[in-house]
């Protein structure tokens, strides 16, 4: 190997462990509030809505389309997969993803007692389902499955995507997410990456993952990043979307 392809080879890794450290650090971004920017905490969240969706839909759907002849043949157990069942797993994700809110929200309704003995074991489901999302998407950095083949762009709408994430758990778990939660899915992110850097999963197994991710993605940003409609910053998520399409379909 020449020099240039050497000094290529080290640029590129350098340039994914600062992309993994970003997108790890995303669970920690402080508080941003009105008072100290121009730009309200809701607007941040709908424009992440809108640069999620669209990775979404431009990259991480025709990503998984072209991994749909994978699944013939795979079996699971109560059926046998074809490349005909590739959007049942994005439903799949999806379903998932508010089977998790929805546990989460009926256990932020109840009186303080009766939580007692629940808040906790729900806090670690809830979280072992975004270690799997987190770890997927280091994962991906470092393979660079990302569905473009500039990985800045899946860093940088995975990065807003995991803000809004984190938003939401804040509001679930409020200290001990922040005591510990964000700690495991920032650390959930590296531990990915570790796993990409060594070892190439299976193209059905990938798939199937890839399919969960991009159901989650769609959930989690319509739940989380566009508020509600109080709050809602219908503008902020159209800007958002069209700038970073417009991003995506040139690069």
């Amino acid at each position: 190997m020449d020099a240039s392809a050497v000094a290529t080879t080290t640029s590129g890794s350098l340039l994914t462990v600062l992309l993994v450290i970003g997108v790890a650090l995303a669970h920690f971004l402080p508080d941003i509030r009105s008072e100290t920017t121009r730009i309200s905490r809701h607007s941040i969240l709908s424009i992440a809505g809108g640069i999620s969706l669209v990775y979404a839909f431009l990259h991480l759907f025709p990503e998984l389309d072209a991994h749909r002849g994978s699944l013939a043949g795979v079996e699971l157990g109560i059926a046998t997969l074809t490349e005909h069942h590739i959007y049942i797993l994005v439903f799949v994700g999806v379903a998932l993803f508010y089977g998790l809110e929805r546990i989460a929200t009926v256990v932020d309704t109840l009186p303080v007692a009766s939580k007692v003995g629940i808040s906790k074991p729900v806090f670690w489901v809830h979280i072992g389902g975004f270690v799997v999302y987190n770890a997927f998407i280091g994962y991906v950095l470092v393979q660079g499955q990302t569905g473009t083949e500039n990985t800045v762009l899946f860093a940088f709408a995975m990065a807003f995507h995991l803000f809004g994430n984190d938003e939401a758990l804040e509001q679930h778990y409020q200290m001990l997410y922040r005591q510990r939660g964000r700690w495991i899915l920032a650390s959930a992110v590296v531990v990915g990456a570790v796993i990409g850097a060594v070892y190439t999963m299976d193209d059905a197994l990938f798939t199937i993952l890839l399919g969960l991710l991009t159901g989650g993605v769609v959930f989690n940003a319509i739940k989380d990043e566009l508020p509600r409609t109080r709050e809602s910053r219908f503008w902020a998520f159209v800007s958002g979307a069209l700038v970073y399409a417009a991003i995506l379909v040139t690069f």
